[in-house]
């Protein structure tokens, strides 16, 4: 059990972020662009596992996942600062019951993609199509190989590979989730409060 701290007072900043309906749309569209991350990558490295095909090759999971997690966990971390006295709060304990089952699902779903992905095979590096068509596969090792050109089912193996290495994404998709999520609660709790 944690000890109970006496709650300060909000300040008037924290106050206005936790009222403002702007914050909490823009929580919105976080928590749902985390959530996309999180599926987009977990569904495309689990499609990759019985037959390495993938649905977005690496480097259009990586631009996904640019546009998506980038200003998701900018505007999370700006959010954590704008309420500093609520976030020393944010415990699994604390949020409600339906949020903790589905975080405890989404985070074995999240271990589950990650360790079958690299069961299975993860590498890092890059796939290209030349014209002919010819593919190409650079492994990143201890160091990055060139260019070699690969028959089309190695050129799906290596591409399935990355994808799979890209798996981190569902777990930085949750983790980001999980923040808007609490950060939404707090709002709630403070709109009960004010009640």
């Amino acid at each position: 059990m944690y000890p109970v701290e006496p709650e300060k007072p909000d300040g008037e900043f924290t106050q206005w972020r936790l009222r403002s309906r702007s914050c909490a749309v823009a929580d919105v569209i976080g928590a749902a662009a985390s959530i996309s991350l999180y599926a987009v990558a977990g569904i495309d490295s689990v499609v990759s596992w019985p037959s390495n095909r993938v649905l977005l090759s690496d480097p259009d999971l990586v631009r996904v996942a640019t546009v998506l997690f980038a200003p998701s966990f900018l505007w999370l971390i700006v959010s954590a600062g704008m309420v500093p006295d609520r976030t020393r709060y944010w415990r699994l304990s604390l949020l409600p019951a339906w949020s903790r089952a589905c975080f405890a699902a989404a985070a074995v779903v999240c271990a589950a993609v990650i360790a079958g992905g690299f069961e299975l095979g993860a590498a890092k590096g890059a796939v290209r199509v030349l014209p002919g068509p010819r593919y190409q596969v650079s492994v990143i090792a201890n160091s990055q190989t060139g260019w070699t050109t690969v028959p089309l089912s190695q050129f799906r193996f290596w591409q399935a590979s990355f994808v799979r290495e890209d798996g981190f994404f569902v777990f930085f998709g949750l983790l980001a989730a999980a923040g808007f999520i609490a950060l939404l609660d707090l709002r709630r709790e403070s709109a009960r409060a004010r009640l």
